[in-house]
């Protein structure tokens, strides 16, 4: 299948419709500079530079509120361009190594743009209501991947200037749920430069027919158990139950057993290669039994396989940490080292052999 066949089955079968086109302007909520006070800021706990982006179409508008965090003067010089930037599905934990390196980060609130459940109301959906059938429905991992999107478009529109960042040096991450909206972002918008879906699990980068629960693995070279017995992995009647269905459309429900799904989740990151992009997984050895680490390890080497056959091998990257549910700081060391490398070409103590041959249990491919 070729990559626009890929994305028209997945938009018809699983993740509902793609949307873009839409006007899309924003607002810096800044302090009045008449009395110095900030607007109330209903996400304090997260905090930030607050923008509001507004998105229109061609009958309906809609708003929401982003968190921009940017990195001091001295850490920024380091791109006289302007800064990289991440665009987080949620808060993330390394924030702060990220801001010190020079890149800035963009906080999306997740349930403002879709509801997580099957109410499909938020800010995608006063756009695009959900419908009756395959052709109307947009589930929800694919409304957040559009929220991701609409920061991007806020950002060529003009966001870039005023907050010093290079529009063309755009990356995207989440993790669990808003891992799986990552990798489906990455599929479906071919402008962000490097895709980083972390501890994605089924319905993301683990592969529908891959099992793990029940086997052993000799984790002992990643600094874990040499005899590691995978529990339980979420299974497909778990996606279709009614606290996750919503993440997909109306039509995922008719696959009643993996086998029944004729194309595998490599194809996420496969739709998104690209001699322009980049793509960075991230999973852990231990503690992630339900989201089925060793399948996205499976994922990638299918992956890989393909971007190898097409010359990008350099443009596919895979970590695994011991544990944590999570993008970790190890994580984010590799990742600026990573797109450092890559997209701006700076020499960095990364070994890329590593993250792109060396996998689960530290089993070479």
């Amino acid at each position: 299948m070729d990559k626009n066949s890929i994305r028209d089955f997945y938009e018809k079968n699983m993740y509902g419709i793609w949307h873009m086109g839409e006007t899309v302007t924003y607002e810096l909520l800044g302090a009045d500079p008449k009395t110095g006070t900030k607007p109330e800021n209903p996400f304090e706990v997260i905090g930030g530079e607050l923008v509001r982006i507004k998105a229109e179409n061609a009958s309906r508008s809609t708003s929401f509120i982003v968190h921009a965090y940017l990195p001091e003067d001295e850490a920024r010089s380091i791109y006289p361009e302007g800064s990289p930037f991440i665009i987080c599905m949620h808060p993330i934990i390394p924030r702060d190594y990220f801001l010190s390196r020079g890149y800035a980060v963009i906080v999306l609130e997740n349930d403002r743009i879709a509801s997580d459940d099957t109410r499909h109301v938020g800010a995608f959906y006063d756009l695009y209501p959900y419908g009756n059938d395959a052709d109307g429905q947009t589930g929800v991992l694919m409304a957040w991947a559009w929220g991701a999107s609409k920061i991007l478009d806020a950002v060529y529109a003009g966001l870039d200037k005023e907050f010093h960042l290079d529009a063309e040096a755009s990356m995207v991450t989440g993790v669990s749920r808003w891992g799986k909206a990552t990798a489906v972002c990455g599929a479906f918008d071919d402008r962000f430069r490097m895709t980083i879906p972390a501890c994605s699990g089924a319905g993301g980068l683990a592969l529908y027919n891959y099992v793990s629960e029940g086997r052993t693995y000799d984790l002992s070279k990643a600094g874990g158990s040499s005899e590691y017995t995978y529990g339980k992995n979420e299974p497909l009647d778990c996606l279709q139950s009614d606290a996750e269905r919503g993440w997909f459309n109306d039509k995922f429900l008719e696959f009643k057993a993996p086998e029944d799904i004729p194309i595998e989740q490599e194809n996420l990151p496969i739709l998104a290669m690209d001699k322009e992009r980049f793509y960075f997984i991230i999973a852990a050895y231990t503690g992630e039994d339900w989201v089925n680490a060793p399948a996205m390890w499976e994922c990638y080497k299918k992956a890989f396989a393909v971007y190898e056959k097409e010359g990008l091998a350099d443009h596919l990257a895979v970590h695994f940490h011991l544990v944590g549910h999570a993008v970790t700081e190890e994580d984010a060391k590799l990742i600026v080292d990573y797109f450092n490398h890559m997209h701006y070409g700076i020499d960095t103590d990364v070994d890329l052999c590593k993250l792109k041959t060396t996998g689960f249990a530290g089993q070479e491919y």
